[in-house]
């Protein structure tokens, strides 16, 4: 659900008021909730039952894993999570790994083409003619990176909020998680920018960006993920954060895992929190390794970028 609920049912004295637990996903009488509860977002609500049977929070049982899409489509491993160790091809609209990229080049598999569907490597305005090709037939991923585009101004694109939001609200109905990340900031920003005044578009903002980030994280997108346990623990909810952080660092997030620890010593984590979180960490990094990804990254991104496209 990604609207607060509110029930009222009219009785011949007074109006009762009921809310939704996330954990259980039921809607009860506030007074089913204590204090601190009522004032939580419904999403992250717990009712007293709940409390009490230590009852986890849908949004913390799903996207706790990383998606079965999210590999690179050459080698099939799961995708570096810094954007910049892998590139999208604008012709197939596939997400190709440095390491693949770096491998088919120096054999010979590709000369100044794509590894994956082999057509040739686009100049900026081919490539951004290819992905306008992609979304106008409703490709989920080329809608979204338009979108993208649009938020940041890439392929030589101007600067378009407006349109950038709804082009990734479009590749949100699409199904594209990535998509949600990018409204989710986008709201993020609008909020954090009014959060000085008073109103409900103020309101409005901040909601939308809850909703988005946390729809994206529970289809498993890390970095959502990850935000959400930096708001939570920017508003004080620092049990919230712990369990945000704990998810993307057993999916190999970094900063997460190095937010775990920071957490050890403000008293909200334990050592059995962090060794657990630590030997999930080790193995997701393991999960993404590869030799030819380790000489990509000590390439560097720009460097792969350049060798890409140069001539045999």
């Amino acid at each position: 659900m990604t609207e607060e609920l509110g029930c009222y049912i009219h009785t011949h004295r007074d109006i009762m008021t009921f809310s939704f637990c996330g954990a259980c996903e039921r809607v009860l009488p506030d007074d089913a909730f204590d204090e601190e509860q009522r004032r939580r977002r419904q999403s992250v609500r717990r009712c007293e039952d709940c409390v009490a049977a230590g009852n986890e929070l849908v949004l913390m049982k799903r996207g706790t894993a990383r998606d079965e899409e999210d590999v690179c489509s050459v080698c099939q491993l799961p995708l570096p999570i810094a954007m910049r160790e892998s590139m999208l091809q604008p012709c197939c609209m596939k997400r190709v790994c440095n390491g693949c990229i770096l491998s088919a080049k120096k054999c010979g598999i590709i000369k100044n083409g794509c590894p994956l569907c082999r057509a040739p490597i686009a100049k900026e305005r081919e490539g951004l003619a290819m992905v306008i090709k992609w979304a106008a037939v409703l490709d989920p991923v080329a809608v979204c990176f338009l979108g993208s585009l649009h938020t940041c101004g890439g392929y030589g694109l101007e600067k378009d909020p407006k349109h950038a939001i709804e082009l990734c609200q479009k590749a949100t109905d699409l199904g594209a998680k990535d998509a949600h990340f990018i409204l989710g900031d986008a709201y993020r920003k609008k909020w954090e920018t009014c959060s000085t005044e008073v109103g409900s578009d103020c309101d409005t903002c901040r909601d939308k960006s809850f909703q988005h980030y946390e729809k994206a994280a529970t289809e498993g997108h890390i970095f959502a993920r990850f935000k959400l346990g930096v708001l939570e623990y920017k508003e004080g909810h620092r049990d919230l954060a712990l369990q945000h952080f704990l998810i993307s660092a057993k999916m190999g997030h970094k900063q997460s895992m190095n937010n775990v620890k920071r957490l050890l010593t403000e008293g909200i984590s334990t050592e059995a929190d962090c060794a657990e979180a630590q030997q999930d960490y080790e193995a997701a990094v393991e999960e993404m390794s590869s030799t030819s990804r380790e000489e990509a990254k000590k390439m560097g991104a720009d460097k792969i970028r350049t060798y890409f496209r140069s001539s045999p």
